[in-house]
């Protein structure tokens, strides 16, 4: 590839009233979505999970012995519960008016930290290049789920990216990972991730610090820490139909293929360590390559794929792989950049049904919930391990090739 050049060269007609237009577009086709579909997405009801663990949690009531509000479980930790206390003594709709801007905007970091870990330098053009791309990325389907729902996704994606690319070093290295974990478990394949690439301190700080959000919740909250770890977070029926379009996981294609929920653990186990093993080849051999945001983004992807359940909105991993594949579309050319549109297409937040207007039928939102054409539903079903799978092996077959430039 050639040498290294800053966003400032390549990209100067991107101006920041330009980027901001865009991005005030995305939040505007937002409402307007809303405003013609006021069931467009359960809107605010993770949100409202989160403020009623926090309830639950001042309330002195159980966590996990039946719906804490709206008929819907607590699946997260009970260090999780704690972290949402301050949730819990803040009416909804107050709450709901900070969060969700909050969200939009959290984008905007979530691409600058992926730009600042692939080495650019943060400037004017960097900033600006930053804020156009996150308003793209709010029309993505994963975000744009997250930002409806009031969900936790894009902040634990964040805490992982600072911790494995820019506190890399650091004795404070592998803090965030576990904070993270001790939100939500899945961020645990990041240890693994750090034991592979020799980061054993990091890995080790990491492990200390779940083990640590463990304690804490044993500690304010013995009955349910009891009865989480007892094996509540084995449970993963409690979270959703496993084989629900909106679970985007292997157990999910596969149970959907069988249209068994219980008849596919084997196989799945199977497939799941056959794709976390080469998943996680294609990190290290990243990391080694000095491609640390391609290495984290595959991570967080192969975590997805193979958990037990995975909804639509837990694959916000696709902001970090799009800002990856436009970097490599740079100097890879025009190939490079019908990479990105067609991860873009496949992931984009497409409305895929058009009920009327102000009804009490809700559209149905991404390429998963395209059932129109039978023939096609075998691949738009399983869409994201699709784009999974394709862009993984489009990135091997180029960085073989080439030498990536760094940044300046």
């Amino acid at each position: 590839m050639s040498t290294g050049t800053d966003i400032r060269q390549e990209r100067a007609w991107i101006t920041p009233r330009i980027a901001w237009s865009v991005f005030g577009a995305a939040i505007l086709l937002h409402a307007l979505t809303f405003l013609i579909w006021p069931k467009a997405a359960p809107v605010g009801v993770d949100l409202n999970v989160y403020r009623a663990a926090g309830e639950t949690v001042l309330a002195g009531r159980p966590l996990y012995e039946g719906p804490i509000t709206f008929q819907m479980e607590w699946t997260y930790t009970p260090f999780a519960a704690l972290v949402f206390v301050p949730f819990g003594v803040v009416p909804v709709i107050p709450l709901a008016a900070v969060v969700t801007p909050a969200h939009f905007l959290l984008v905007i970091p979530a691409v600058m930290l992926s730009w600042r870990t692939l080495g650019y330098k943060r400037d004017r053009a960097l900033v600006a290049t930053s804020v156009l791309m996150a308003g793209a990325a709010l029309w993505l389907d994963s975000v744009w789920l997250t930002t409806a729902l009031g969900q936790v996704n894009l902040v634990l994606m964040m805490l992982v990216l600072l911790d494995v690319s820019r506190f890399r070093d650091s004795r404070w290295q592998g803090v965030c990972v576990g904070i993270a974990a001790g939100i939500k478990l899945t961020p645990l394949i990041f240890v693994g991730y750090l034991v592979v690439t020799g980061r054993f301190r990091a890995a080790a700080t990491a492990l200390a610090t779940f083990a640590a959000t463990i304690g804490l919740g044993f500690l304010l909250l013995p009955r349910d820490a009891a009865r989480y770890w007892g094996g509540v977070f084995l449970s993963s029926n409690r979270i959703g139909d496993t084989a629900s379009y909106s679970n985007q996981s292997i157990s999910g294609m596969l149970a959907r293929l069988t249209g068994n929920n219980n008849a596919t653990s084997a196989t799945w186990l199977v497939l799941a360590l056959i794709v976390g093993g080469l998943g996680m080849g294609l990190a290290v051999w990243a990391h080694r390559r000095g491609e640390e945001l391609l290495a984290v983004t595959v991570v967080g992807m192969t975590g997805t794929a193979v958990s037990p359940f995975s909804w639509e909105h837990h694959w916000v991993w696709f902001v970090p792989l799009l800002v990856y594949l436009v970097h490599l579309a740079r100097t890879a050319g025009r190939p490079g950049w019908w990479v990105v549109g067609g991860v873009y297409a496949l992931t984009f937040a497409w409305i895929v049904s058009f009920p009327p207007a102000g009804g009490r039928t809700q559209p149905e939102i991404g390429l998963f919930a395209l059932r129109s054409w039978p023939w096609l539903e075998a691949v738009t079903s399983n869409v994201y391990l699709l784009v999974f799978a394709l862009s993984s092996v489009w990135i091997v077959l180029r960085l073989r090739k080439t030498t990536v430039a760094r940044p300046s």
